[in-house]
């Protein structure tokens, strides 16, 4: 695959990030301005990756349940299963998650405890295949630096807000620690206003 291809996949990939996640604002109310600022502290990544033949093949078990530390994570497979949210992505599907930064942007105390948005709870397992595997991720986080808060727009007296600011690199290294890997729900334990002595 050449290095124009790659660039040519991500640009449109970023154009379908771009309405994917603006339909998600606009739904819970936010517009114009706080959109067009929201998208200024975006940083982009592409990667691809492979995954070798599980070395469990009874489960077929590649990666472990997790969730992303970005805004939107997009995945793209080619020929072999492997991504499971809830049920198994077809190969050649896109698969758009949220992310746990997301999940924090857009939260509201007044909604259930996930908020509007909940982080996609996923893994990888070739269990039907047990073959090795590619796949492309694209995804979108906070630029390095910058903190990530709930949108103004969607924070008032009956929708406090849930979580302390969140700083990527200080919670993706605590979150993939062995601390973190216990945790049901990491980035509460770490960055939620509830929590006595939360880590901003």
């Amino acid at each position: 695959m050449s290095s124009e291809t790659i660039v040519s996949f991500a640009e449109n990939l970023l154009k379908l990030e771009g309405m994917v996640e603006t339909l998600v604002l606009e739904g819970l109310g936010v517009w114009g301005k706080s959109v067009r600022g929201h998208f200024g502290l975006l940083a982009h990544i592409i990667r691809l990756a492979h995954y070798d033949a599980p070395l469990d093949t009874e489960t077929g078990m590649s990666m472990l349940q997790h969730y992303d530390d970005t805004m939107v994570s997009m995945v793209v497979q080619r020929e072999v299963e492997g991504l499971e949210v809830h049920v198994a992505v077809p190969p050649g599907a896109f698969a758009i998650m949220a992310g746990e930064q997301l999940r924090l942007l857009c939260i509201r105390r007044a909604v259930a405890t996930n908020g509007p948005v909940p982080a996609c709870l996923h893994r990888v397992r070739t269990s039907s295949s047990n073959r090795e595997r590619f796949s492309v991720l694209f995804a979108s986080r906070q630029k390095d630096g910058v903190a990530v808060s709930a949108l103004e727009d969607l924070v008032d007296a009956e929708h406090p807000l849930l979580f302390n600011p969140l700083r990527h690199d200080k919670y993706t290294k605590w979150c993939y620690s062995d601390e973190g890997m216990k945790l049901e729900d990491p980035l509460k334990m770490f960055y939620g206003v509830e929590k006595v002595g939360a880590m901003i």
